[in-house]
C-alpha cells in the first residue's frame, strides 16, 4: 500500500481510498491546519485568497475534494502575501503548471499531457539532468491559473497530477513527496542582462 494513502469509510458508509500529499507523516505533524473544500469554491482566485488567509493566520492550507472512489488532501505550500516573505527557489527545483502547459527550468514549455514523463524527471531525475530537481525533497510544483479558472478544472488537473504521482510513487519505494505551491502571479521569464558590446 502507498504510504500517502489509507482506506476509510465516508459518512454514508462507502469505503474510499484517502490520499495525502506531500505524504501522511507531513500532514499529521502537530501543525494547525485550515481546510479548503474545493467543491465549495468557484475558481482559482477564490482558492488563492482563502489559502492566503489561512497561511497569514499561521496555519497550513489543506485542499480537500472527493470523487466517487477517492478523497484527496493536498497540503499546499504558500507564502503569506501580507508578510512579504521572500523565498528564493533554485530554478531547476521547480516546474510550473499554468493553463494546459508545464514550464521546465523557467524556459522549456511542454503540454500538460507530458506530465508523466516530466514528473518522473522532476522528482527522481534519474539521469541527473540540469533542467530538473537536484533532489527528491527539493522537487516542487508551482501551480497558477487565471483567477476565473473553474474549480472543476482545478480538480481535473490535480486528479491527473495525483494519478501520475501515485504510479511513480508505487514503483519507487512508496515514500516520495508531492509538493505543490500556489502562485499568486503567472510565470514571468526574466532574461539575464545582455553584456555590453566590447567592440
Amino acid at each position: 500500500m502507498l504510504l500517502n494513502c489509507e482506506t476509510k469509510k465516508d459518512n454514508a458508509g462507502i469505503e474510499k481510498v484517502e490520499f495525502f500529499y506531500p505524504r501522511i507523516p507531513k500532514i499529521n505533524d502537530n501543525v494547525k491546519k485550515g481546510r479548503i473544500y474545493l467543491d465549495s469554491i468557484q475558481n482559482f482566485g477564490e482558492l488563492n485568497i482563502l489559502a492566503d488567509q489561512i497561511v497569514c493566520d499561521k496555519k497550513w492550507p489543506i485542499l480537500i475534494f472527493e470523487t466517487e472512489n477517492n478523497k484527496y488532501n493536498f497540503a499546499l505550500f504558500k507564502e503569506c502575501t501580507v508578510s512579504m516573505d521572500i523565498v528564493d527557489y533554485h530554478g531547476s527545483n521547480v516546474i510550473y503548471i499554468e493553463k494546459d502547459s508545464i514550464i521546465i527550468n523557467q524556459q522549456n514549455i511542454v503540454p500538460f499531457d507530458s506530465l508523466e514523463n516530466i514528473l518522473t524527471k522532476h522528482i527522481l531525475n534519474p539521469n541527473r539532468e540540469f533542467d530538473y530537481s537536484k533532489s527528491i525533497e527539493k522537487a516542487l510544483i508551482f501551480y497558477y491559473q487565471d483567477s476565473l479558472f473553474e474549480s472543476k478544472k482545478i480538480k481535473n488537473q490535480l486528479i491527473k497530477i495525483s494519478s501520475v504521482f501515485n504510479e511513480l510513487n508505487s514503483k519507487n519505494g512508496d515514500s516520495l513527496p508531492l509538493k505543490i505551491k500556489l502562485n499568486e502571479h503567472p510565470f514571468i521569464n526574466v532574461l539575464p542582462p545582455t553584456l555590453p558590446n566590447e567592440n
